[in-house]
């Protein structure tokens, strides 16, 4: 078959793949003329970056550095630790070689409502004799530790009420963090709540808080909220209603490289 032929049985073959040439040529040249310039410069920005990553960013000072900033930040977040976390007396601690949570759970507050409320007796002041624990005791080991945590904590805090001569403290509520039976936990900081409403003269008052606040007298007890509201029925006397907590501070799990 010679070419006359070829061309007469395909020429619209022919035409199209000519066409299809010609469309192809024409649309490169556009690419080229219109975005050519910026595929250049994003090929060129990325030949640059592979070659830096393959480049050592930081020196052996520059680690060193980072250690010693690292180790100081541990130390600093310990020191802050000490002062959020609340310190538990060891005798409200669950410990099995003292037997189990809830035999010192009975055994604590047996001892504290006896001593307590006869303590308060004694000088006169009037005190919620639930000592803001439930009706229904915990039985859950982490739910003791919590309510043990908050007894430690009124406990402290009933003592100075009756060293200062406070008249009242109409109601006490501990309540362990949320989180705790939540799904999502309690984070970082878990918060054992601790309300109290006092009344009576106001100078007694100010004096038992100061107390849960000074150093000389045990670690502070963190104070969450605090309202202050006059009597209605008696113009000389206030009530207070305040939050203590007696936190509990849990490590974060973090994704990184030891230095």
């Amino acid at each position: 078959m010679d070419l006359n032929d070829y061309w007469q049985e395909n020429k619209r073959f022919v035409l199209t793949v000519v066409a299809g040439l010609i469309a192809f040529a024409i649309g490169n040249a556009l690419i080229g003329s219109f975005i050519g310039d910026e595929l250049a410069s994003q090929r060129r920005t990325r030949t640059n970056l592979q070659r830096d990553m393959r480049e050592s960013r930081f020196s052996a000072q520059d680690l060193a550095a980072a250690r010693l900033e690292n180790e100081s930040l541990r130390e600093a977040n310990e020191a802050m630790a000490g002062f959020v976390a609340y310190p538990t007396r060891s005798e409200y601690q669950p410990d099995p070689s003292r037997g189990t949570a809830g035999k010192l759970y009975f055994d604590s507050v047996t001892r504290v409502r006896e001593d307590v409320l006869r303590r308060a007796g004694r000088a006169n002041l009037r005190i919620d004799p639930d000592l803001g624990l439930p009706s229904l005791a915990p039985t859950r080991d982490d739910e003791i530790a919590r309510h043990l945590d908050g007894l430690d904590a009124v406990e402290r805090i009933l003592g100075f009420a009756i060293e200062e001569r406070l008249e009242r403290v109409d109601d006490i509520e501990i309540t362990p963090d949320k989180g705790l039976r939540g799904s999502r936990g309690v984070g970082h900081v878990e918060k054992t709540r601790i309300k109290m409403k006092m009344s009576g003269a106001s100078l007694p008052m100010l004096r038992t808080l100061a107390s849960t606040q000074s150093p000389t007298r045990g670690q502070p007890i963190l104070i969450e909220e605090i309202e202050i509201v006059p009597e209605r029925t008696r113009e000389d006397e206030v009530r207070f209603e305040v939050t203590f907590l007696a936190p509990r501070l849990h490590e974060t799990e973090l994704d990184e490289e030891e230095f």
